[in-house]
């Protein structure tokens, strides 16, 4: 019977390597073998992945294989999580089959490193073939409030120009910091846009600077963007350059107080004048800027404005923050020419702590004392340099009593102490109870007490 069978039925599954063993006639001797798909030319189109904006990147993905029954796409994100995508057989070519796949890449994607994995599966296995691929983030820009003042302006006059750049982000529209903003002008005649000066935004997406008014013509904002920003262009501010009769001054510019503390208040104070030279005339109700440039800083930002009361005057309050140099600026108006004020450097230090004293040594005698003789109460006032205690000198101090039972001190007498700190109070004792030697403080340092020193009066 055994000489009969030549061949048993084996089935046998391992993996995408597994064998298949087909039972054959007495007479065969063939074994057929079948191995898992084969998955190559696995591709990601586009590649980057550049998400433009809200309406997402179709994004491709695409492998071949041979004798494959379904396929499939997995994506790995950055942080290790997976979304599987269906993929589908599109043609076949010379015994190989490709399969493709889409899925939309939107803002909720996270930028970084992505992989895909491709998998093609049939009756005897599964094959696989992965790729690494990039997604990025590009977010819309906007160069908003985009202005050149002062319009019209005198041929060779300065002239500012000021925007703000925004990022639409995940958060929403927000101020752009630290990115290069160009400014452009086209003069009349001309069919193009040339860069003359760029500037960079500060926190607030901001960015001012001057150029010097040569011709009318317009003016506008230019961004390059980035590899996370788009590129964006203001809108353009015609300016006519031309020839006014009536100058302006800014008089008596100041900023207090100086130096400052941090936190402080500042006033920058002065007063505008129209005219020419030895008949100049206040100029009331015209706006007045405030621009400071931080130590160390190449560019002025704006800090603040007034408008000029009847007299041409002007108060513009800021916050010390930074020590820097501080000026006004008036942009001209219909008729007349703008102009600015001196530079003034103001200084601002961390406040100054009050430094701590203390009052040693302190002696109420005799004790005890006859009725109606004198106490005599001594002792040092002392204040801590920073390094070690010191003589507090030609200070006030007040003396204290407090009457035995009662829980009230009452004030009797002050002094003041001499060059080496020290004190020396009398007064005459009419009943038994504590003496003390108080220090009020002053702007320098802080207020200190005695030890309250008990003397018993004898009748």
């Amino acid at each position: 019977m055994f000489q009969r069978i030549r061949a048993a039925v084996v089935a046998l599954a391992m993996g995408a390597g597994a064998l298949a063993l087909v039972a054959t006639p007495a007479s065969a001797t063939a074994v057929v073998v079948k191995a898992a798909p084969d998955v190559s030319s696995v591709e990601v189109s586009p590649s980057p992945v550049v998400v433009q904006d809200k309406d997402g990147t179709p994004v491709t993905f695409s492998f071949v294989t041979d004798g494959a029954t379904t396929g499939g796409f997995t994506l790995k994100r950055p942080d290790g999580s997976t979304v599987d995508v269906e993929a589908k057989k599109v043609g076949d070519s010379g015994g190989k089959q490709k399969w493709q796949g889409t899925r939309t890449f939107t803002r909720s994607d996270a930028p970084g490193g992505w992989n895909v994995s491709a998998k093609a599966t049939s009756v005897v296995g599964t094959g696989k073939e992965g790729k690494d691929f990039q997604v990025k983030q590009v977010w819309e820009t906007d160069l908003a409030g985009f202005g050149a003042s002062p319009e019209p302006v005198d041929r060779g006059d300065r002239l500012n120009l000021r925007g703000r750049l925004l990022i639409n982000g995940t958060g929403g529209w927000k101020p752009y910091q630290g990115q290069k903003v160009y400014v452009a002008f086209r003069a009349e005649g001309s069919s193009g846009y040339d860069r003359v000066a760029s500037d960079h935004t500060d926190e607030s997406g901001r960015f001012s600077l001057g150029v010097r008014a040569e011709r009318s013509g317009w003016w506008r904002a230019e961004y390059d963007g980035s590899d996370v920003a788009h590129k964006a262009v203001s809108d353009s501010d015609q300016v006519d350059v031309r020839r006014h009769d009536t100058g302006s001054r800014i008089l008596g510019f100041d900023v207090n107080p100086n130096p400052a503390e941090l936190g402080d208040e500042l006033s920058a104070t002065g007063r505008l004048v129209a005219g020419w030279s030895g008949d100049w005339n206040d100029h009331r109700g015209q706006k007045v800027d405030l621009l400071f440039k931080a130590d160390g800083s190449g560019s002025w930002r704006f800090a603040g404005s007034d408008w000029t009361d009847r007299h041409g005057r002007f108060r513009i309050d800021t916050e010390a923050r930074r020590s820097g140099w501080y000026r006004a600026e008036f942009d001209g108006s219909r008729g007349v020419r703008g102009s600015g004020s001196r530079a003034v450097h103001v200084t601002v230090e961390e406040p100054q702590r009050p430094a701590d004293t203390r009052i040693v040594k302190f002696n109420a005698y005799p004790e005890p004392v006859k009725y109606g003789r004198y106490v005599k109460n001594i002792g040092k006032l002392q204040i801590w340099d920073g390094d070690h205690w010191t003589a507090y000198d030609h200070q006030k101090v007040a003396l204290y009593f407090k009457r035995a039972g009662h829980s009230k001190w009452e004030y009797v007498k002050t002094a003041t102490t001499n060059g080496s700190g020290s004190f020396w109070i009398k007064v005459k004792a009419w009943n038994s109870g504590s003496w003390q030697v108080r220090f009020k403080g002053d702007g320098e340092a802080d207020g200190s007490a005695s030890r309250g020193d008990y003397v018993r009066v004898k009748k």
